[in-house]
Protein backbone atom coordinates (compact mmCIF):
# COMPACT_ATOMS: atom_id res chain seq x y z
CA UNK A 1 0.00 0.00 0.00
CA UNK A 2 1.07 3.60 -0.47
CA UNK A 3 1.25 6.17 2.33
CA UNK A 4 -2.19 7.61 1.53
CA UNK A 5 -3.72 4.17 1.86
CA UNK A 6 -2.16 3.74 5.28
CA UNK A 7 -3.37 7.14 6.46
CA UNK A 8 -6.88 6.21 5.36
CA UNK A 9 -6.53 2.84 7.02
CA UNK A 10 -5.31 4.36 10.28
CA UNK A 11 -8.11 6.91 10.28
CA UNK A 12 -10.68 4.18 9.71
CA UNK A 13 -9.36 2.24 12.66
CA UNK A 14 -9.55 5.30 14.89
CA UNK A 15 -13.14 5.96 13.82
CA UNK A 16 -14.06 2.38 14.57
CA UNK A 17 -12.42 2.57 17.99
CA UNK A 18 -14.36 5.74 18.78
CA UNK A 19 -17.67 4.26 17.64
CA UNK A 20 -17.12 0.82 19.18
CA UNK A 21 -16.29 -0.14 22.72
CA UNK A 22 -13.53 -2.08 24.36
CA UNK A 23 -14.48 -5.72 24.76
CA UNK A 24 -15.20 -6.80 28.32
CA UNK A 25 -15.60 -10.44 27.28
CA UNK A 26 -11.94 -11.19 27.87
CA UNK A 27 -11.28 -8.59 30.58
CA UNK A 28 -11.11 -11.16 33.36
CA UNK A 29 -8.60 -12.08 36.01
CA UNK A 30 -6.37 -14.98 35.02
CA UNK A 31 -4.94 -15.44 38.50
CA UNK A 32 -1.29 -15.80 39.42
CA UNK A 33 -0.41 -18.74 37.16
CA UNK A 34 -0.03 -16.73 33.95
CA UNK A 35 3.05 -15.00 32.57
CA UNK A 36 2.93 -11.37 31.55
CA UNK A 37 5.40 -9.46 29.41
CA UNK A 38 5.26 -5.83 28.33
CA UNK A 39 1.79 -5.33 29.79
CA UNK A 40 0.35 -1.97 28.70
CA UNK A 41 -3.01 -0.46 29.61
CA UNK A 42 -3.99 0.23 26.01
CA UNK A 43 -3.53 -3.34 24.75
CA UNK A 44 -5.80 -6.38 25.15
CA UNK A 45 -4.25 -9.73 26.08
CA UNK A 46 -5.37 -13.33 26.15
CA UNK A 47 -4.01 -16.51 27.65
CA UNK A 48 -2.34 -18.77 25.07
CA UNK A 49 -3.81 -22.04 26.25
CA UNK A 50 -1.73 -24.31 28.45
CA UNK A 51 1.39 -22.21 27.89
CA UNK A 52 -0.13 -19.63 30.28
CA UNK A 53 1.55 -16.89 28.26
CA UNK A 54 -0.52 -13.70 28.14
CA UNK A 55 -0.16 -12.57 24.53
CA UNK A 56 -1.31 -9.42 22.80
CA UNK A 57 -4.34 -9.91 20.55
CA UNK A 58 -2.36 -8.59 17.57
CA UNK A 59 1.07 -10.16 17.13
CA UNK A 60 3.90 -9.49 14.72
CA UNK A 61 4.40 -11.84 11.78
CA UNK A 62 7.99 -12.22 10.64
CA UNK A 63 7.49 -12.29 6.87
CA UNK A 64 8.00 -8.54 6.63
CA UNK A 65 10.80 -8.20 9.19
CA UNK A 66 14.36 -7.66 7.94
CA UNK A 67 17.75 -6.70 9.38
CA UNK A 68 17.59 -3.32 7.60
CA UNK A 69 16.64 -0.78 10.29
CA UNK A 70 13.71 0.53 8.26
CA UNK A 71 12.24 -2.98 8.28
CA UNK A 72 12.48 -3.71 11.98
CA UNK A 73 12.14 -0.35 13.73
CA UNK A 74 8.34 -0.61 13.63
CA UNK A 75 8.63 -3.48 16.13
CA UNK A 76 9.73 -0.95 18.74
CA UNK A 77 6.59 1.08 18.06
CA UNK A 78 4.48 -2.02 18.56
CA UNK A 79 6.17 -2.80 21.86
CA UNK A 80 5.50 0.76 23.02
CA UNK A 81 1.82 0.08 22.26
CA UNK A 82 1.79 -3.15 24.28
CA UNK A 83 2.35 -5.80 21.63
CA UNK A 84 4.48 -8.58 23.08
CA UNK A 85 4.72 -11.51 20.65
CA UNK A 86 6.94 -11.83 17.58
CA UNK A 87 6.56 -14.77 15.22
CA UNK A 88 9.43 -15.50 12.84
CA UNK A 89 11.01 -18.48 11.09
CA UNK A 90 14.37 -19.74 9.89
CA UNK A 91 13.17 -19.59 6.27
CA UNK A 92 11.83 -16.02 6.32
CA UNK A 93 14.16 -14.09 4.02
CA UNK A 94 16.68 -16.91 4.52
CA UNK A 95 17.17 -16.00 8.15
CA UNK A 96 17.22 -12.23 7.71
CA UNK A 97 13.88 -11.93 9.53
CA UNK A 98 15.46 -13.45 12.62
CA UNK A 99 18.40 -11.06 12.29
CA UNK A 100 15.90 -8.20 12.25
CA UNK A 101 14.20 -9.47 15.41
CA UNK A 102 17.61 -9.68 17.08
CA UNK A 103 17.82 -5.88 17.04
CA UNK A 104 14.76 -5.67 19.27
CA UNK A 105 15.90 -8.23 21.85
CA UNK A 106 19.64 -7.57 21.97
CA UNK A 107 19.76 -6.89 25.71
CA UNK A 108 18.39 -9.04 28.55
CA UNK A 109 15.95 -6.32 29.59
CA UNK A 110 14.69 -6.04 26.01
CA UNK A 111 14.42 -9.82 25.59
CA UNK A 112 12.14 -9.96 28.62
CA UNK A 113 9.59 -7.69 26.92
CA UNK A 114 8.53 -10.22 24.29
CA UNK A 115 7.61 -13.81 23.59
CA UNK A 116 9.55 -15.13 20.60
CA UNK A 117 8.38 -17.92 18.30
CA UNK A 118 10.43 -19.39 15.48
CA UNK A 119 9.86 -22.37 13.22
CA UNK A 120 11.70 -25.35 11.79
CA UNK A 121 10.64 -24.17 8.35
CA UNK A 122 12.76 -26.53 6.34
CA UNK A 123 12.25 -29.76 8.20
CA UNK A 124 9.18 -31.16 6.45
CA UNK A 125 10.01 -29.94 2.97
CA UNK A 126 13.81 -30.13 2.91
CA UNK A 127 15.54 -31.80 5.84
CA UNK A 128 13.71 -35.11 5.65
CA UNK A 129 12.72 -35.01 1.96
CA UNK A 130 15.97 -36.49 0.55
CA UNK A 131 15.42 -39.75 2.44
CA UNK A 132 12.01 -40.21 0.86
CA UNK A 133 13.26 -39.08 -2.54
CA UNK A 134 15.77 -41.92 -2.35
CA UNK A 135 12.97 -44.44 -1.73
CA UNK A 136 10.87 -42.95 -4.54
CA UNK A 137 13.67 -43.10 -7.07
CA UNK A 138 14.23 -46.75 -6.24
CA UNK A 139 10.66 -47.74 -7.14
CA UNK A 140 9.65 -48.96 -10.56
CA UNK A 141 6.92 -47.23 -12.56
CA UNK A 142 4.19 -49.57 -11.34
CA UNK A 143 5.08 -49.07 -7.68
CA UNK A 144 5.22 -45.31 -8.17
CA UNK A 145 1.78 -45.44 -9.73
CA UNK A 146 0.40 -47.22 -6.68
CA UNK A 147 1.92 -44.57 -4.41
CA UNK A 148 0.40 -41.77 -6.51
CA UNK A 149 -3.01 -43.42 -6.35
CA UNK A 150 -2.77 -43.72 -2.58
CA UNK A 151 -1.70 -40.09 -2.24
CA UNK A 152 -4.72 -38.97 -4.26
CA UNK A 153 -7.07 -41.17 -2.25
CA UNK A 154 -5.82 -39.81 1.09
CA UNK A 155 -6.05 -36.19 -0.01
CA UNK A 156 -9.54 -36.70 -1.38
CA UNK A 157 -10.69 -38.52 1.76
CA UNK A 158 -9.66 -35.57 3.91
CA UNK A 159 -11.16 -32.98 1.55
CA UNK A 160 -8.01 -30.89 1.64
CA UNK A 161 -8.40 -29.46 -1.84
CA UNK A 162 -11.86 -28.01 -1.29
CA UNK A 163 -11.47 -24.55 -2.80
CA UNK A 164 -12.58 -22.61 0.28
CA UNK A 165 -10.75 -24.85 2.75
CA UNK A 166 -7.37 -24.64 1.08
CA UNK A 167 -8.19 -21.01 0.25
CA UNK A 168 -5.91 -18.88 -1.92
CA UNK A 169 -2.53 -18.29 -0.27
CA UNK A 170 -0.32 -19.44 -3.12
CA UNK A 171 0.10 -21.84 -6.00
CA UNK A 172 2.54 -23.86 -3.87
CA UNK A 173 -0.24 -25.27 -1.67
CA UNK A 174 -1.31 -28.16 -3.89
CA UNK A 175 2.19 -29.29 -4.82
CA UNK A 176 3.31 -29.05 -1.19
CA UNK A 177 0.38 -31.15 0.01
CA UNK A 178 0.97 -33.80 -2.64
CA UNK A 179 4.68 -33.99 -1.80
CA UNK A 180 4.07 -34.32 1.94
CA UNK A 181 1.46 -37.04 1.45
CA UNK A 182 3.81 -38.88 -0.87
CA UNK A 183 6.38 -38.91 1.92
CA UNK A 184 3.71 -40.22 4.32
CA UNK A 185 2.83 -43.09 2.04
CA UNK A 186 6.47 -43.99 1.55
CA UNK A 187 6.99 -43.95 5.31
CA UNK A 188 3.98 -46.20 5.84
CA UNK A 189 4.87 -48.67 3.09
CA UNK A 190 8.68 -48.70 3.08
CA UNK A 191 9.91 -47.68 6.58
CA UNK A 192 12.73 -50.22 6.47
CA UNK A 193 14.34 -48.29 3.62
CA UNK A 194 15.43 -45.56 6.05
CA UNK A 195 18.24 -46.68 8.34
CA UNK A 196 18.57 -45.91 12.03
CA UNK A 197 21.52 -43.66 11.24
CA UNK A 198 19.45 -41.70 8.71
CA UNK A 199 16.68 -41.27 11.25
CA UNK A 200 19.20 -39.87 13.71
CA UNK A 201 20.24 -37.45 10.98
CA UNK A 202 16.60 -36.33 10.67
CA UNK A 203 16.53 -35.51 14.40
CA UNK A 204 19.87 -33.76 14.22
CA UNK A 205 18.57 -31.47 11.48
CA UNK A 206 15.76 -30.25 13.74
CA UNK A 207 18.31 -29.38 16.39
CA UNK A 208 20.76 -27.71 14.01
CA UNK A 209 17.98 -25.61 12.43
CA UNK A 210 16.88 -24.33 15.83
CA UNK A 211 20.44 -23.64 16.91
CA UNK A 212 20.94 -21.60 13.74
CA UNK A 213 17.86 -19.60 14.63
CA UNK A 214 19.11 -18.95 18.16
CA UNK A 215 22.41 -17.69 16.79
CA UNK A 216 20.68 -15.28 14.39
CA UNK A 217 18.24 -14.13 17.06
CA UNK A 218 21.05 -13.57 19.56
CA UNK A 219 19.26 -15.40 22.34
CA UNK A 220 19.78 -18.69 24.13
CA UNK A 221 16.14 -19.75 23.96
CA UNK A 222 12.83 -19.18 22.21
CA UNK A 223 9.52 -19.28 24.01
CA UNK A 224 7.89 -21.43 21.33
CA UNK A 225 9.26 -23.64 18.60
CA UNK A 226 6.76 -24.40 15.87
CA UNK A 227 7.95 -27.81 14.72
CA UNK A 228 6.12 -28.98 11.65
CA UNK A 229 5.76 -25.62 9.91
CA UNK A 230 3.02 -26.15 7.36
CA UNK A 231 1.82 -29.60 8.35
CA UNK A 232 -0.81 -30.93 5.97
CA UNK A 233 -1.95 -33.92 8.01
CA UNK A 234 -1.95 -35.48 11.45
CA UNK A 235 0.98 -37.76 10.58
CA UNK A 236 3.29 -34.78 10.31
CA UNK A 237 2.84 -34.04 14.00
CA UNK A 238 4.07 -37.34 15.34
CA UNK A 239 7.33 -38.19 13.61
CA UNK A 240 9.52 -39.83 16.28
CA UNK A 241 12.55 -38.10 14.80
CA UNK A 242 10.92 -34.70 15.33
CA UNK A 243 9.57 -35.39 18.81
CA UNK A 244 12.86 -36.81 20.07
CA UNK A 245 14.67 -33.69 18.94
CA UNK A 246 12.09 -31.44 20.58
CA UNK A 247 12.38 -33.33 23.86
CA UNK A 248 16.14 -32.82 23.81
CA UNK A 249 15.78 -29.10 23.07
CA UNK A 250 13.37 -28.72 25.96
CA UNK A 251 15.74 -30.50 28.34
CA UNK A 252 18.51 -28.15 27.22
CA UNK A 253 16.32 -25.12 27.89
CA UNK A 254 16.50 -23.94 24.29
CA UNK A 255 12.72 -24.02 23.82
CA UNK A 256 9.94 -23.67 26.35
CA UNK A 257 6.86 -24.73 24.41
CA UNK A 258 6.12 -26.63 21.22
CA UNK A 259 3.65 -25.83 18.45
CA UNK A 260 2.57 -26.64 14.91
CA UNK A 261 1.34 -24.58 11.98
CA UNK A 262 -0.89 -25.55 9.07
CA UNK A 263 -1.87 -23.74 5.89
CA UNK A 264 -3.46 -26.54 3.91
CA UNK A 265 -5.33 -28.74 6.39
CA UNK A 266 -5.65 -26.56 9.48
CA UNK A 267 -8.72 -28.20 11.05
CA UNK A 268 -7.31 -31.72 10.98
CA UNK A 269 -3.93 -30.56 12.26
CA UNK A 270 -5.47 -28.43 15.03
CA UNK A 271 -7.62 -31.29 16.30
CA UNK A 272 -4.69 -33.72 16.24
CA UNK A 273 -2.48 -31.26 18.12
CA UNK A 274 -5.18 -30.55 20.70
CA UNK A 275 -5.82 -34.21 21.47
CA UNK A 276 -2.15 -35.18 21.51
CA UNK A 277 -1.16 -33.37 24.72
CA UNK A 278 2.29 -33.11 23.09
CA UNK A 279 1.62 -29.73 21.53
CA UNK A 280 1.12 -26.57 23.57
CA UNK A 281 -0.19 -24.35 20.78
CA UNK A 282 -1.06 -24.26 17.10
CA UNK A 283 -0.97 -21.69 14.30
CA UNK A 284 -3.76 -22.70 11.92
CA UNK A 285 -4.99 -20.80 8.88
CA UNK A 286 -8.21 -19.37 10.32
CA UNK A 287 -10.24 -16.91 8.31
CA UNK A 288 -13.68 -16.32 6.87
CA UNK A 289 -13.01 -18.90 4.14
CA UNK A 290 -11.88 -21.74 6.45
CA UNK A 291 -14.44 -20.96 9.17
CA UNK A 292 -16.80 -23.90 8.44
CA UNK A 293 -13.94 -26.35 9.02
CA UNK A 294 -12.11 -24.42 11.70
CA UNK A 295 -14.96 -23.48 14.02
CA UNK A 296 -15.45 -27.03 15.37
CA UNK A 297 -11.69 -27.55 15.43
CA UNK A 298 -11.23 -24.45 17.58
CA UNK A 299 -13.88 -25.72 19.96
CA UNK A 300 -11.82 -28.90 20.40
CA UNK A 301 -8.74 -26.73 20.97
CA UNK A 302 -10.62 -24.80 23.64
CA UNK A 303 -11.71 -27.92 25.48
CA UNK A 304 -8.16 -29.31 25.42
CA UNK A 305 -6.58 -25.95 26.34
CA UNK A 306 -4.47 -25.78 23.18
CA UNK A 307 -3.29 -22.22 22.58
CA UNK A 308 -4.26 -20.74 19.22
CA UNK A 309 -2.48 -18.00 17.28
CA UNK A 310 -4.49 -17.55 14.08
CA UNK A 311 -2.62 -16.96 10.84
CA UNK A 312 -3.77 -16.09 7.31
CA UNK A 313 -6.64 -14.21 8.96
CA UNK A 314 -6.71 -11.38 6.43
CA UNK A 315 -5.33 -13.30 3.47
CA UNK A 316 -8.68 -14.77 2.43
CA UNK A 317 -10.22 -11.34 1.79
CA UNK A 318 -7.02 -9.49 0.94
CA UNK A 319 -4.85 -12.09 -0.85
CA UNK A 320 -1.92 -9.84 -1.67
CA UNK A 321 1.18 -11.78 -2.73
CA UNK A 322 4.39 -9.78 -2.53
CA UNK A 323 2.64 -6.68 -3.82
CA UNK A 324 0.68 -8.50 -6.51
CA UNK A 325 -3.08 -8.27 -6.08
CA UNK A 326 -4.95 -11.58 -6.24
CA UNK A 327 -8.72 -11.76 -6.41
CA UNK A 328 -10.40 -13.30 -3.33
CA UNK A 329 -12.65 -16.31 -3.76
CA UNK A 330 -16.24 -15.35 -4.69
CA UNK A 331 -18.41 -14.01 -1.90
CA UNK A 332 -15.76 -13.55 0.77
CA UNK A 333 -15.35 -9.78 0.50
CA UNK A 334 -19.09 -9.19 0.54
CA UNK A 335 -19.51 -11.45 3.55
CA UNK A 336 -16.80 -9.69 5.52
CA UNK A 337 -18.16 -6.21 4.82
CA UNK A 338 -21.59 -7.38 5.94
CA UNK A 339 -20.27 -8.91 9.18
CA UNK A 340 -18.03 -5.95 10.03
CA UNK A 341 -19.51 -2.79 8.50
CA UNK A 342 -17.78 0.56 8.55
CA UNK A 343 -15.05 2.52 6.80
CA UNK A 344 -12.05 0.36 7.55
CA UNK A 345 -9.58 -1.62 5.51
CA UNK A 346 -10.94 -5.11 4.88
CA UNK A 347 -7.83 -6.72 6.41
CA UNK A 348 -8.53 -4.96 9.69
CA UNK A 349 -12.12 -6.13 9.57
CA UNK A 350 -10.79 -9.67 9.26
CA UNK A 351 -8.72 -9.32 12.45
CA UNK A 352 -11.69 -7.95 14.40
CA UNK A 353 -13.85 -10.79 13.08
CA UNK A 354 -11.35 -13.50 14.08
CA UNK A 355 -10.86 -12.09 17.56
CA UNK A 356 -14.54 -12.59 18.34
CA UNK A 357 -13.77 -16.31 18.64
CA UNK A 358 -12.96 -16.93 22.32
CA UNK A 359 -10.59 -19.78 21.44
CA UNK A 360 -8.25 -17.47 19.49
CA UNK A 361 -5.58 -15.85 21.64
CA UNK A 362 -4.08 -13.65 18.95
CA UNK A 363 -3.87 -12.92 15.23
CA UNK A 364 -0.64 -12.79 13.23
CA UNK A 365 -0.32 -9.60 11.22
CA UNK A 366 2.46 -9.20 8.64
CA UNK A 367 3.06 -5.57 9.52
CA UNK A 368 5.65 -3.73 7.39
CA UNK A 369 5.81 -0.23 8.90
CA UNK A 370 4.92 2.11 11.75
CA UNK A 371 1.61 3.30 10.26
CA UNK A 372 0.19 -0.20 10.07
CA UNK A 373 1.59 -1.04 13.49
CA UNK A 374 -0.38 1.80 15.05
CA UNK A 375 -3.52 0.99 13.06
CA UNK A 376 -3.56 -2.73 13.79
CA UNK A 377 -2.59 -2.40 17.45
CA UNK A 378 -5.69 -0.21 17.85
CA UNK A 379 -7.90 -3.16 16.90
CA UNK A 380 -7.19 -5.09 20.08
CA UNK A 381 -10.14 -5.33 22.44
CA UNK A 382 -12.73 -4.24 19.88
CA UNK A 383 -16.06 -5.97 19.39
CA UNK A 384 -18.09 -6.32 16.20
CA UNK A 385 -21.26 -4.24 15.93
CA UNK A 386 -24.34 -6.02 17.29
Amino acid sequence: MNRRSFITLTGGAAAYAAAGSLSNIYAKSYGTGVEWRNKQSGMAYRRLGRTNLMVSEIVFGGLTIRSNERQWRFLETGLDLGMNYIDTASAYARGDSELGVANVINKPTKRDRVFITTKTSGWLDKSRRPYYDKIWEGLNARAQGRVRAEVGARIQAEGILDEYYICNYGDWQVTQTEALYRDDVLEDWYPQEISAAERREMSAKVISELEGSLKRLGTDYVDILVGPHGGSGAAHLFSPELLQAVEQLKRQGKIRFFGVSSHNNPAKVTIAAAKSKVYDMAMPAYNISTEPWMKPALEVAGREDLGIIAMKVARAVFPDRAGNSVKPLPGLEEKMHKLVPGDMHIAQKAYIWALQNPHVAGCVSAIPNIEMTVANAALAGKTMPA
